[in-house]
């Protein structure tokens, strides 16, 4: 393929409050574990949502934008493991719609059990304990032997992402022997691309042995790109955010080239302006087309990369939607 011209379908298989806080109306919960466990119409209302969310409509209007590729955010218990439900047809579902379309598929497994990161992307807020006990790591890899055949044959498949945002304080040794397990059961059945994630410590050096060491074929390094996680860029001038650009990610993704395809697997324009250092030129609608641009032109160094996310049902948090970005001039109508 082409260079990833991509975005995530987050918020579908894989819930997150923020994104629909809506669909948490009267639940005391922002992740998907509680809102299993707490809400009496859960099933009902998850089919509902995964109904309506996205639709075959999203996919070819992606399509036409020439958007080459989506991220798909999937759970672990994807086949229905208490107290959780399955999506499995819907994500079926999904893999045929974009083989219609013409659309590239990444899986990505999204949440892992024990949750590999306290988030409520990980399915559990604030439970971080995938790391402690190895039947976890076991099953995950189970997991992703299950998907892979499941959903390989597909013309849609393009590759799988074995988990996605492994904690940062987790052992990177842990991390990396998961891997490397999760790629020699997965390369037993397919051929198609393997996405391992940074672990939020892309310079670390032990990448670069890792990767040149166990000699893997068509692996992608995902790194997640943000600008309002950083207490320093939240409370900087917008000068900062523009230098972090083009001084550090461009360089970091050009010596990653180096040695392993690297893609920018999330990214946004979501930014803190209330926060933000501002002058008296200040101007959101033009520093969010910068931030834009900039990005688009500094994560084209590497693989490609994705947009998070397509889609958020809410009225704020504009700058983390694509779809709205696109309707709004920010970010191009083609791709």
């Amino acid at each position: 393929m082409d260079k990833i011209k991509g975005v995530n379908f987050g918020g579908w298989f894989v819930l997150e409050y923020w994104m629909k806080p809506s669909l948490f109306d009267g639940i005391d919960s922002k992740d998907e574990t509680g809102f299993s466990t707490k809400n009496p119409n859960a099933k009902k209302d998850l089919i509902k949502h995964w109904e309506t969310f996205i639709t075959r409509e999203d996919f070819i209007y992606v399509k036409s934008l020439g958007i080459n590729s989506i991220r798909l955010p999937i759970p672990w218990w994807l086949e229905g493991v208490s107290p959780y439900f399955s999506a499995l047809p819907y994500i079926h579902q999904a893999m045929k719609w974009a083989s219609e379309v013409e659309l590239n598929i990444l899986l990505d497994l999204h949440t892992a059990p024990g949750c590999q990161n306290g988030f409520d992307n990980g399915g559990i807020q604030d439970v971080m304990t995938w790391h402690l006990d190895q039947k976890n790591i076991d099953l995950t890899v189970d997991k992703l032997e299950f998907i892979v055949k499941e959903f390989k044959n597909y013309p849609s498949f393009w590759g799988i992402q074995v988990l996605n945002e492994p904690h940062a304080t987790i052992d990177m040794n842990i991390i990396q022997s998961f891997y490397k397990n999760a790629y020699l059961r997965i390369r037993s059945l397919t051929d198609k691309v393997i996405v391992f994630h940074d672990a939020f410590r892309p310079a670390d050096l032990s990448w670069k042995h890792f990767f040149e060491t166990n000699k893997m074929k068509n692996i992608v390094f995902d790194l997640h790109l943000y600008h309002c996680f950083d207490h320093r860029l939240i409370t900087g001038n917008f000068d900062l955010h523009i230098s972090t650009i083009l001084e550090k990610r461009i360089p970091l993704i050009r010596e990653l080239q180096k040695f392993v395809q690297v893609v920018v697997g999330e990214w946004s324009l979501g930014i803190n302006y209330e926060k933000l250092i501002k002058n008296e030129s200040f101007d959101e609608l033009l520093y969010n087309k910068i931030l834009a641009n900039l990005q688009l032109y500094a994560y084209t160094q590497g693989y490609g990369y994705y947009f998070w996310s397509y889609k958020i049902d809410r009225e704020s948090h504009e700058n983390w939607d694509f779809k709205r970005l696109v309707e709004k001039g920010i970010l191009p109508n083609k791709y």
